[in-house]
């Protein structure tokens, strides 16, 4: 399956970049964890949507995406604190 970023993602990225640096995570490592998840649960407010979840050290690091055809879209990643407390990201 292919895949590609919106444009949301970048915009997101620019923000998050130094975090995401700090913890070694790259545009090349959301794409391995979007194909390679610990767990996919569905969006809950966008059911077209899903959540791919991979745990990072201790955080649960949250990709948004989108099937559209045989293309993956890659919508937003960050690390979501909720999930973890939720019991959704062990």
């Amino acid at each position: 399956m292919h895949y590609r970023f919106t444009h949301h993602f970048w915009e997101k990225w620019q923000e998050r970049e130094a975090f995401f640096k700090k913890h070694q995570i790259t545009p090349e490592k959301i794409v391995e964890f979007t194909f390679n998840p610990d767990k996919v649960l569905p969006d809950d407010v966008f059911p077209n949507r899903e959540w791919r979840l991979k745990k990072v050290g201790n955080r649960c690091l949250k990709i948004v995406v989108e099937p559209e055809g045989d293309i993956l879209v890659i919508i937003t990643a960050y690390f979501d604190r909720t999930l973890k407390r939720k019991g959704l990201c062990e």
